[in-house]
């Protein structure tokens, strides 16, 4: 859980699939994560951190490449939600 705090980054790259490196910085700036080169910080950032994958675009520019989380955001994302549902008392605690 210590990397909590880039949850919200994770599940904004989660809900879009295949979403471009230029799509995803303009919607963190939408979303209030800063500015262009901020954004792209991040990126790179969760990408070192093994939660998000860049891979070549599935669209005709070969330039463009597409974001995708790994196996590893989603268990993150899992993890959390168990978490949150357990505060909220929508579940048992675990054994």
């Amino acid at each position: 859980m210590k990397l909590v705090g880039l949850a919200p980054a994770v599940l904004l790259i989660a809900q879009h699939k295949a979403i471009s490196i230029s799509e995803l910085v303009h919607l963190y700036q939408q979303m209030g994560f800063g500015g262009a080169c901020s954004c792209r910080k991040l990126i790179h950032r969760l990408e070192r951190l093994e939660l998000i994958e860049v891979a070549p675009g599935v669209r005709g520019d070969r330039r463009e490449k597409a974001v995708a989380p790994t196996p590893r955001a989603m268990q993150m994302l899992g993890d959390l939600n168990g978490l949150l549902d357990q505060i909220l008392g929508r579940s048992p605690p675990p054994p």
